[in-house]
């Protein structure tokens, strides 16, 4: 809660960029030994800029390659659950610097079909450029996708509506829908019940009677705008875009 507000505190201040740059070369400092072990163990691995692996992920080399592996496999074994993973099309929505998505195509059959799309251009024209088997399209804050109706077998988006605003997890749900098959999947992780000790007192009341939160610390898009989702709120909006849910993982 203190770290909640602190950071109320930066923002109010114009603060946070300065922060960021800090914590930035903090954990370049701190990782800088193991990140020249992996690039020595690991010559032909291809990895983003320093500054786009913290602003997607974490600034270890080995965190961002390695344990993308098993966070593959993991998302594999939920949509194996409800689909044959062979002859399909694949999207990565919000795939930032293909952490996950660059393993897809090395451990699913080649039958399938990849792609990958981000707001962030400078991300979505290094992963173009290094990372082989899978298509690449930009997309805006705001839909639409680069795809026809009914174009996608599954759609996974790993923290994504985790950063939007309400208008934005209606406006793109409905999106997502519209490019997703009749018998598709939509996996999505968000900002749930797991999640609520990050709330004020009075935030947590409104979370749990089914509104949306939001810390708007940056702008929208960017991980330091954080929003939070109650299993009431995304029934709502699953509800008004005809979508089953399958699973919950509280």
């Amino acid at each position: 809660m203190k770290k909640i507000i602190l950071k109320k505190i930066l923002s109010h201040l114009n603060l946070l960029s300065i922060i960021e740059q800090i914590n930035f070369y903090r954990q370049k400092w701190k990782n800088r030994k193991s990140n020249k072990k992996f690039k020595k163990n690991n010559p032909k691995v291809k990895l983003p800029p320093d500054f786009y692996l913290y602003e997607t992920f974490n600034l270890n080399y080995d965190k961002f390659y390695t344990n993308g592996i098993p966070t593959a496999t993991w998302l594999i074994n939920h949509l194996s659950q409800f689909k044959k993973l062979e002859n399909i099309s694949i999207l990565d929505w919000g795939c930032g610097t293909g952490r996950i998505l660059r393993h897809l195509p090395l451990t699913l059959k080649k039958t399938n079909t990849f792609y990958g799309t981000d707001y962030n251009k400078k991300y979505v024209k290094w992963c173009s450029e290094n990372l082989e088997g899978i298509h690449f399209k930009n997309n805006d804050l705001h839909p639409p996708l680069q795809f026809k109706d009914d174009f996608l077998d599954i759609i996974y988006g790993i923290s994504i509506f985790t950063h939007l605003s309400e208008e934005l997890h209606y406006s793109w749900m409905t999106e997502l829908t519209r490019v997703l098959k009749n018998n598709g999947l939509l996996f999505l992780t968000t900002h749930g019940d797991a999640h609520t000790f990050k709330l004020l007192p009075k935030e947590l009341e409104l979370y749990n009677s089914g509104s949306l939160i939001t810390h708007t610390y940056k702008k929208e898009g960017n991980r330091l705008f954080a929003s939070y989702q109650s299993p009431k709120f995304l029934k709502d909006v699953f509800a008004k875009n005809n979508l089953i849910v399958l699973n919950h993982i509280p």
